[in-house]
């Protein structure tokens, strides 16, 4: 029988699932993000590719990345989440500033951000933070910035003013992410405001 060293180990298995709440533009927002996308691609000489209309959302908060389902961890998460909504009334969202999030040297996120108007999705985002904690769930952090994905370039673009794109958010959802498969989103859970 032979001694194992101190370095014999199991690399982890590779995250295959994301898991995080969010909530999502409606039909028309969707409709009026294609356009803003497209324009504003032109404008900056973009090549990136548009966030598919499936994939069209704003994070809350983010549960993590898993190798297969945490469904205990989904259960108490989901718990927390139906308290939250059962409190929260439906408000407007409201994106108005276009701009790159500078967070790496290259393939960057262009995304949508608001000022006033997405107010509500930062309330709605500390509630949910502050209940996920209470349920024992950490790891969602205190700044926060309300945004939509537009695309990933190498093209960085600076904040600038665009006509609104708003949607009555009705609903808080938890989404699936199949991490590297090039897969929609599989929505696990929703729950009404």
């Amino acid at each position: 029988m032979s001694q194992g060293s101190l370095f014999d180990f199991e690399a982890p298995p590779t995250p295959t699932d994301r898991i995080f709440f969010a909530v999502a533009p409606d039909a028309g927002a969707i409709a009026e993000l294609r356009a803003l996308t497209a324009q504003l691609k032109a404008q900056h000489g973009m090549s990136g590719r548009a966030t598919a209309d499936a994939k069209l959302h704003c994070t809350l908060c983010n549960l993590g990345d898993f190798a297969g389902m945490p469904d205990a961890l989904i259960a108490r998460a989901s718990q927390a989440a139906a308290l939250v909504a059962a409190a929260t009334q439906p408000f407007v969202a409201s994106f108005d500033t276009a701009q790159t999030f500078i967070n790496r040297a290259r393939n960057r996120p262009f995304v949508l951000t608001g000022g006033e108007g997405v107010v509500g999705v930062t309330a709605l985002y500390r509630n949910l933070a502050s209940a996920l904690l209470k349920a024992g769930i950490s790891g969602n952090p205190a700044s926060y910035t309300p945004h939509l994905t537009l695309l990933y370039d190498d093209v960085t673009a600076a904040p600038q003013a665009v006509a609104p794109i708003e949607w009555t958010v009705r609903e808080l959802i938890l989404l699936h992410s199949h991490i590297g498969q090039g897969r929609p989103y599989t929505i696990l859970a929703r729950w009404a405001l």
